[in-house]
């Protein structure tokens, strides 16, 4: 199996459960953003719903894109995913967006470190 993204940098993971199946998917890397509200994005998190609540989704997130500044794009619907991001530090930034495909109203949340953090 192999797993990438177009970007140069990108970091790309995936959790296994035991049985060695796909449980998650997650990437992310230099953000695509003209305005660069931050140098680094997380370009997608997903977790089955399953092992949604788990801890998988925080794993994902380490994996790929550490403790550094981070920007996101989230739907605006999503209540759920919006409280996960806000638990990890993220606030709604104010940049809206339609997603391509699915016609989605997004907003864009940005998590900024004290440099004491890093």
């Amino acid at each position: 199996m192999r797993l990438e993204v177009d970007e140069a940098g990108a970091r790309v993971a995936a959790a296994l459960d035991e049985t060695g199946e796909i449980i998650g998917l997650a990437a992310a890397g230099a953000t695509r953003d003209p305005d660069v509200p931050t140098a680094w994005e997380l370009y997608s998190i997903n977790v089955v719903a399953q092992q949604q609540g788990s801890g998988v989704a925080d794993d994902l997130m380490q994996a790929t894109a550490g403790d550094r500044d981070l920007t996101l794009w989230v739907a605006a619907e999503n209540a759920r995913a919006q409280r996960f991001y806000d638990r990890h530090g993220f606030r709604i930034e104010g940049a809206t967006r339609m997603q391509e495909v699915t016609g989605a109203l997004e907003m864009r949340m940005v998590r900024r470190h004290r440099a004491a953090d890093r």
